[in-house]
């Protein structure tokens, strides 16, 4: 029990140690943003505007009390 403890844990140092050893590549230039995220933004209120305001006879009964 306690010699299989000591290999595992001998073997998680051996991988811990030999990963932040190792250098990892570093990139000179940053990629390019994606084509969609340079547009400009939709308009999403126009669209709820129609979803969601009062219709006529609902807002001539609120206008009436």
């Amino acid at each position: 029990m306690l010699n299989a403890l000591l290999k595992t844990l001998s073997l998680t140092l051996l991988l811990a140690v030999s990963g932040c050893g190792s250098q990892q590549p570093v990139r000179s230039n940053p990629p390019h943003p994606a084509a969609w995220a340079m547009l400009p933004a939709p308009d999403l209120m126009t669209p709820l505007n129609g979803i969601i305001s009062p219709s006529e006879s609902e807002s001539q009964q609120s206008q009436g009390r």
